[in-house]
Parts: C-alpha cells; sequence; structure tokens
C-alpha cells in the first residue's frame, strides 16, 4: 500500500468558462495549493489535479485516481463550478471508495447540507482549510474538528466553527511545483508583461458588500516580507514578470501596503503588479509608492453610479471620492481598470444608465460590466429567497452573465438589452480606442483586444469546443441520494465563519 499518494486536491472546471472565456482569467488554484503546502510540510505526499486550468475530461481523472490512488481527497468548489464537482466526488468514490472526500470553498461551507446530499461527499469544511484538512488526514475523529460538516448515521452535525488564523505568516508558500505554469493566464487588459501568476496578501473584507462572500469577514495579512519573498521565488524560479493580487482591497490596511511597496522598490525586480483598491482606501502617498514598486494598473469596484442603490448594496462610498482617486491614478500614470454591476436588486433603466453614465464621466480606462449575481452566502442570496425572488438555482448560471432574480420594475431582457448596449456606447469612442492602442507593447494584446471586441462589442460568444461535454448538461438533483434537510433560511458567510456556534 505505500504506492498510495496521501492527499489529491482537486480544482473542478468553471462551468462558465466556455460562454465568458476570452474575458475570464486561468491562473493557479491558490486555495488549494496552501493547503497543499500545508499538508507537505507536515510530511504528506500531496498532487494537484487541476481539472480546470488543464482542461481535462472525467476519463483522465480516472486515470489519475487508478495511478495515485490518494487516501484523501479534497474538492474546492465555487458556487459556477458545483455541479462539476458533484460528479468529480462520484467519480472519486467509485475508484476509491474507501477514500474520504472533502469538500471546501466558498458555495460548499454556505450549503453544507445540500453538498451532504451526495453520499460521495463525507465532510465539508468551513473557513481556512488548512488545519481541518490536516486533522481529517490525520485521521482524527471528526466530531472533534472544528470548522467541519459531516453525516453520522444519516444526520448532519456542524461542528463549531474554526477559530480564524490572523498570522497567515505560519502558512509556508502555495505549492506552486505541483501544478504546471504553461496552462495559465491573466484576464485580458489586466497585464502588461508575460508569464503572469496570481497572488493573495490579505484574507477577509471589512466591507460590506450585499454581493459579496467576503463582507464582514476577519481581515488578516501575510507579512509584506515574506509577500516580496515569494514574488522573487516566483520570479528566479519560474520566470515571472507579472503578478496579479487578488486581495479585496489590498489598500485597506495602509501600513502593510506602504512597506509591501517600500520593499518591492528595493528589490527591484523585473516585475510589475496590479491590485485592487476602493475609492476611499486610496491616497497620492499610496498611489505613488506603489507606482514605485511596479504597479501599473489597479482595479476599483465602483458597481453603481446611482446614490440610493449604492446605499442599498452595503456600499455607500460617495461619487466625489471616486473622482479623486481617478484624479490620483491619472497624476502617477496608473491605469485604471473599474468593475460596474447592473441588475442590481431595485435597479432600473434610469438607474443602470446612472452607472453607464458614471463611468464614462469618470474615463476609466477599462470597463467591465456584470450582472448582478445572488451568489450563496451573502446578502443578496438570503434576501432573493427569502422574498420569493430567485428564479434559479442551476450553479452552471452563476457566472456573473445570467439575470437570476426576477424585479417587477426591471424585466431580464432589459438588463441583456442595456449590457449589449453599456458595452458598445463605452468603448466605441474614439479616446478609448487611442488609449487601447497606447497600451500595446506585445502582440498577446492586440489578440486580446480582438477578441474582447468580438465579445462585447459583437455579442460573438463561444458557446464551447466539446473538449468538456463530459461536465456540461449536468443535473445538480442527480447527485443527491441521501435524504437530508437544508435549512429554510441561507445562511451568511461571515456568520458561519465567526458565530460561537453554527446551527
Amino acid at each position: 500500500m505505500n504506492d498510495r499518494i496521501d492527499v489529491a486536491l482537486i480544482y473542478p472546471p468553471w462551468a462558465v468558462l466556455d460562454d465568458r472565456s476570452i474575458l475570464q482569467n486561468s491562473l493557479p488554484p491558490l486555495g488549494i495549493l496552501s493547503i497543499a503546502s500545508y499538508l507537505e510540510s507536515k510530511g504528506y505526499s500531496v498532487k494537484v489535479y487541476d481539472i480546470h486550468g488543464e482542461k481535462r475530461e472525467d476519463t483522465d481523472l480516472r486515470q489519475r485516481l487508478k495511478r495515485d490512488r490518494p487516501r484523501y481527497i479534497g474538492i474546492s468548489v465555487l458556487t459556477n463550478m458545483c455541479i462539476p464537482a458533484h460528479k468529480i466526488a462520484r467519480i472519486c468514490k467509485e475508484e476509491l471508495p474507501d477514500s474520504p472526500v472533502v469538500v471546501g470553498g466558498a458555495h460548499a461551507e454556505a450549503l453544507p447540507e445540500r453538498m451532504l446530499r451526495n453520499s460521495a461527499i463525507d465532510f465539508v469544511t468551513r473557513g481556512d482549510g488548512e488545519e481541518t484538512m490536516l486533522e481529517i488526514v490525520e485521521g482524527r475523529d471528526p466530531s472533534t474538528i472544528t470548522g467541519l460538516s459531516h453525516r453520522d448515521n444519516g444526520a448532519v452535525y456542524h461542528n463549531p466553527p474554526r477559530a480564524v488564523e490572523r498570522d497567515l505568516d505560519s502558512y509556508p508558500l502555495p505549492s506552486y511545483h505541483l501544478v504546471d505554469f504553461d496552462y495559465y493566464f491573466p484576464a485580458a487588459g489586466s497585464y502588461r508583461n508575460l508569464p503572469a501568476i496570481n497572488m493573495l496578501m490579505t484574507r477577509g473584507c471589512p466591507g460590506k458588500c450585499n454581493f459579496c462572500n467576503s463582507a464582514m469577514t476577519t481581515l488578516r495579512s501575510r507579512s509584506p516580507e515574506s509577500i516580496v519573498n515569494q514574488i522573487k521565488f516566483l520570479h528566479e524560479n519560474y520566470g515571472i514578470r507579472q503578478v496579479q493580487f487578488y486581495d479585496d482591497t489590498f489598500t485597506a490596511t495602509k501600513a502593510v501596503c506602504l512597506k509591501f511597496c517600500e520593499l518591492m522598490e528595493a528589490a527591484n525586480l523585473d516585475v510589475t503588479w496590479v491590485a485592487y483598491i476602493r475609492g476611499d482606501c486610496f491616497s497620492d502617498r499610496i498611489a505613488a509608492a506603489m507606482k514605485r514598486a511596479g504597479c501599473h494598473q489597479v482595479l476599483m469596484g465602483v458597481e453603481t453610479g446611482n446614490a440610493e442603490i449604492a446605499q442599498s448594496i452595503g456600499k455607500p462610498i460617495d461619487k466625489i471620492r471616486y473622482f479623486e482617486a481617478m484624479t490620483i491614478a491619472r497624476r502617477h500614470n496608473l491605469e485604471v481598470r473599474a468593475t460596474f454591476i447592473i441588475g442590481h436588486m431595485g435597479d432600473t433603466w434610469d438607474s443602470m444608465l446612472d452607472t453607464l453614465n458614471f463611468a464614462i464621466d469618470l474615463d476609466v480606462d477599462l470597463f467591465q460590466l456584470n450582472i448582478c449575481t445572488p451568489y450563496p452566502g451573502t446578502q443578496l442570496y438570503r434576501e432573493a429567497v427569502d422574498r420569493g425572488m430567485l428564479q434559479s438555482t442551476d450553479w452552471n448560471r452563476y457566472g456573473q452573465g445570467d439575470v437570476l432574480f426576477k424585479q417587477e420594475q426591471l424585466s431580464a431582457e432589459e438588463i441583456y438589452r442595456f449590457e449589449r448596449y453599456a458595452f458598445r456606447r463605452f468603448y466605441l469612442r474614439p479616446k478609448v480606442g487611442f488609449r487601447m492602442l497606447k497600451r500595446i507593447t506585445s502582440w498577446y494584446h492586440i489578440r486580446d483586444y480582438i477578441r474582447a471586441a468580438r465579445h462585447l462589442l459583437l455579442g460573438n460568444k463561444k458557446k464551447g469546443t466539446g473538449d468538456w461535454q463530459c461536465w456540461q448538461d449536468l443535473n445538480e438533483e442527480d447527485f443527491f441520494d441521501m435524504a437530508v434537510t437544508e435549512p429554510t433560511t441561507p445562511r451568511l458567510t461571515y456568520e458561519l465563519r465567526q458565530a460561537a456556534n453554527f446551527s
């Protein structure tokens, strides 16, 4: 039995990929790689199966399971990969019935009972997965493992939440050696150099956005020193020249951000980077430091240009702060990629027009527009369910491109029509085209612009190549074979991670 590996960690395919692939990125699964490195640091053998990044089929998964015969299996579950994850769990049990299957991630922790309706899934982890997965692999009694939901004699039990780990430096750097960098690429318009990689300096967010799983979760950070050392390692060992920070708000902790910039500037690496900011967490001092340290673009979540909608979604930042942030970014020659959302609860054609006009008035460099999506674990999802407005729990549609809750004052057809109108009105302006031409430094940028234009302006959407047919047209209900009762009131992510008890 010594030829078995200890753990296989699996990243399922995004169901949304073939519809919006030219605008999406494909980057290493950091959550899985962090768990992998933690387990490796404790002496366990680990392999990562990135089904999404490598675009693997189910037959390939079966071959790997037969080859490696992992004693434990972990599957990451985001909402739009939930249904393929159920199939993956079933395949794992068919090939290795003695290997416990563990699922975690934002979707699984928000809906643990629903995941456990699939008998192929043994455990659901909630919150950070490093210590929880280690204790499972160590063979501890499931009833003693905090942050775990599990079945026992057909009943579901939720152990108390695990204490939030505030010292992220206690976790080793992600196990990048377990994935093949040749499969990964950044989103169109988000990079200056290649190859690129994604990173996180923080976890959690103090914001209160009603559409976000991270809302009101505990904000923690790695030390700036460890992050700069990680970038050095990636640059020297993998030739990385671009870093995409996916922290919810990179500049939320001013001192940490400034220290990181100071260390990056001193390191003098040939590495450029981008990061998220908030309109109310940005200043000349921070922008200047970021620019000197190699930052070339900031991503700002504006979401709406209507004051009433901004208040209702939990992001009541005054418009003047966004104009100030734009002025600061321009002053320091930083590009601004701004995200906006239409179809908010309470939105109308006029309020969506406020959003579009605000984007044009701000004069952002890149305009990213999504349709409001009620992800499980968010305030928005709870409200849509409680008010009987949720129209679909087909998780394949949860990719920010579908209308998923019904409103009397605004039809789905109007939202889709406005989306097409907004992209054309924003991007078919001469000044936008001129700026895009100025940013071209390689043929990769030209390729991205052509693909994005076909998708956004002409409405040509790639519908799939057939390579992933095995992961398509799946029905979640077909995997439910356990009589498990789901709660009538949806839970919120921050509550289930931080409450004294979980019920």
